[in-house]
């Protein structure tokens, strides 16, 4: 019974606890908004964050290119500044035309690990 009752105790404080956490984290990660664009001959893709008080300093685009035999790779821009709403680029390739290579899908990452 003893056992019970601790076990109850403790997940209420879990509860408590990551409530309290996750409440904290909300506001800052919404304060960033980002957005991705490729360029009119999908050779390059761009990302860019902007965000006055927000928690991320830097990002960067994530370029994922793609083929003419479907084979996919992946392509990062340099980093960049947040709080200067800076944009990074990654380039696929220079003539999609010749090399049948173009941007497949973009992702933004935020701050270096």
């Amino acid at each position: 019974m003893k056992l019970r009752k601790l076990a109850a105790a403790s997940a209420g404080v879990g509860i408590v606890l990551s409530a309290a956490v996750v409440g904290v984290a909300t506001p800052a990660m919404a304060s960033t908004n980002c957005s991705t664009w490729t360029s009119a001959d999908r050779a390059t893709g761009y990302g860019k964050c902007t965000g006055g008080d927000t928690r991320f300093d830097t990002h960067r685009v994530k370029v994922v290119c793609i083929g003419p035999t479907g084979n996919t790779f992946n392509v990062y821009g340099k980093w960049v500044n947040t709080r200067n709403g800076e944009t990074s680029k990654g380039v696929c390739t220079t003539d999609t035309k010749k090399s049948g290579v173009e941007v497949y899908k973009m992702s933004v990452e935020t701050d270096r690990l």
